[in-house]
């Protein structure tokens, strides 16, 4: 072959034109196939959508999370144990470990325990009534056989009978009283507007516990037409600790267009005995407050 003579080389793609006299007389040809790629191939498929799961009340209905479990006002993605007085992640898998743990079991049995006393109270106070009633019914035959007797004899025995039923009567006043201590709220508050001397009606309370060096909301309610809210937590889930009371005040008084040094009030307290109601009445006025422990 001459100097200059062109070697056509035929591919898949089409025909080259490659001049001997620029790659020499001695030309290894290697046969190479391209692949023309699609400009339309897409980018890597996206990720699915992640959704975060949050908390459900009808979890509160399912036999692992019955009696213990409820959610967190303004935080949907955490749960909490009132067993444990502690928050959780919002998790059904999760929760259910938790209900596992040692810590939670032996809240479980106190909460248990607590409600097995309240029961044999109720209890006890069935049976004294029964005792006072057959009590009550032996003084009264006492009563018939003396009537047989003379008349300071009969005098004498009523009187007897009398001191006796008193005792019986004071002995029930004391239990009654005992028991109330049990059947009533454990923490209670009242408001009064020390400028009219007239209770506050509508205002916004919250209760919180410092629970691991954090304050957890509990619950929170409005004061009725006697300045009043007492229901913030049941006595078989309330435990001793520290509580806070959060009033917003700042909206009683934008309602009535009168300034206020203080847009909401906070008192901090401890509750130390299972058995007390703690009550805490404040009383308001724009610049200034008053609590104390009531009755």
């Amino acid at each position: 072959m001459e100097t200059g003579e062109v070697v056509e080389i035929e591919h898949s793609e089409g025909v080259q034109k490659l001049n001997r006299s620029e790659l020499g007389t001695e030309i290894q040809i290697i046969p190479v196939q391209l692949i023309q790629s699609s400009s339309n191939v897409d980018s890597v498929s996206p990720r699915g959508k992640y959704y975060k799961q949050t908390y459900r009340p009808a979890w509160e209905h399912m036999p692992d999370f019955k009696g213990w479990l409820r959610g967190v006002e303004g935080e949907p993605t955490r749960a909490f144990c009132t067993y444990c007085h502690k928050t959780l992640h919002a998790h059904r898998l999760s929760l259910l470990k938790h209900t596992c743990t040692i810590r939670h079991q032996k809240a479980a049995q106190v909460h248990s325990a607590r409600k097995n006393k309240i029961l044999n109270l109720d209890n006890m106070k069935e049976d004294q009534t029964g005792n006072d009633d057959d009590e009550r019914e032996t003084s009264n035959d006492g009563d018939t056989e003396m009537d047989n007797e003379d008349e300071d004899e009969e005098d004498e025995g009523d009187e007897g009978i009398h001191t006796v039923n008193n005792i019986y009567e004071g002995g029930n006043d004391k239990e009654v009283s005992q028991k109330l201590g049990v059947d009533r709220p454990p923490i209670s508050t009242q408001v009064t507007d020390m400028t009219k001397g007239k209770p506050i009606s509508g205002l916004q309370v919250s209760l919180y516990k410092l629970i691991d060096g954090r304050w957890t909301f509990i619950n929170e309610g409005v004061t009725n037409s006697g300045g009043k809210f007492s229901q913030f937590i049941d006595r078989s889930d309330f435990t001793t600790g520290r509580y806070k009371l959060h009033y917003d005040v700042d909206r009683y008084f934008d309602a009535k267009r009168q300034d206020t040094m203080y847009p909401f009030i906070e008192i901090v307290f401890d509750a130390g005995i299972y058995t007390e109601t703690h009550h805490i009445p404040l009383l308001l006025s724009p610049y200034g407050y008053t609590t104390y422990r009531g009755a």
